[in-house]
C-alpha cells in the first residue's frame, strides 16, 4: 500500500465540475504548493461535510470564525484536473493534536492513500461550501423522489400519465 502524506494542507475544498446531473466530484487539497485532486462520489463531499462539522463541534474545536467566512466568500473552487489522483473509497477524519484535524484518504481498492493536515477553519469552510454544491444538484421530483432531467423527466409514478 502506498501511503502519501501531503503534510499541512495550505487549501481544502470539495466540489463539482459540470453540469447538475453530469457533475464529477472532487476532494481537492493544496499541500507542498501542489494541488491533488481526488475523484469521489456526491455522498462522501455530502457526508465529510456533515460529519466533520459534527466532530467539529464534539471535539469542541473553535475556529476564527472571520478567516472562515472569507474562505467561504471565497467559494473554495475547484480546478478539473489533468491528472486526477486515486478514486477515494474511505475518508477517515480525527483529531491531531488536539488543534488539526487529521484526514486520510483511502483508494477504492485500498493500494493508495494520502494523509493531510488541515485546521479547523480551513475544514469548517470546505464543510459550508460542500454543503451548498451537494444541494446545488437537480431539482428533486415531489412526485417520485428522484432527480429530475432537465431535458424531459419522465416520472415513474405517474406511469406514463400527466397530470
Amino acid at each position: 500500500m502506498a501511503v502519501e502524506d501531503l503534510g499541512p494542507a495550505e487549501r481544502l475544498a470539495a466540489g463539482a465540475i459540470g453540469q447538475p446531473g453530469q457533475r464529477r466530484f472532487f476532494l481537492e487539497v493544496t499541500a507542498g504548493g501542489r494541488i491533488h485532486s481526488f475523484p469521489c462520489e456526491k455522498a462522501q463531499v455530502a457526508e465529510l461535510a456533515q460529519q466533520g462539522l459534527q466532530l467539529l463541534t464534539l471535539a469542541g474545536l473553535e475556529s476564527d470564525e472571520e478567516a472562515v467566512q472569507r474562505l467561504v466568500g471565497s467559494r473554495l473552487p475547484i480546478i478539473d484536473p489533468e491528472e486526477p489522483g486515486f478514486r477515494i473509497g474511505s475518508i477517515g477524519v480525527a483529531v491531531h493534536q488536539s488543534e488539526f484535524l487529521s484526514i486520510t484518504l483511502s483508494s477504492t481498492d485500498d493500494e493508495d492513500s494520502a494523509t493531510f493536515v488541515v485546521t479547523p477553519e480551513q475544514f469548517r469552510a470546505m464543510a459550508l461550501v460542500a454543503v451548498e454544491v451537494v444541494a446545488a444538484g437537480r431539482p428533486i421530483c415531489p412526485r417520485c423522489g428522484l432527480p429530475e432531467d432537465p431535458e424531459e423527466h419522465r416520472c415513474p409514478s405517474v406511469n406514463g400519465h400527466h397530470g
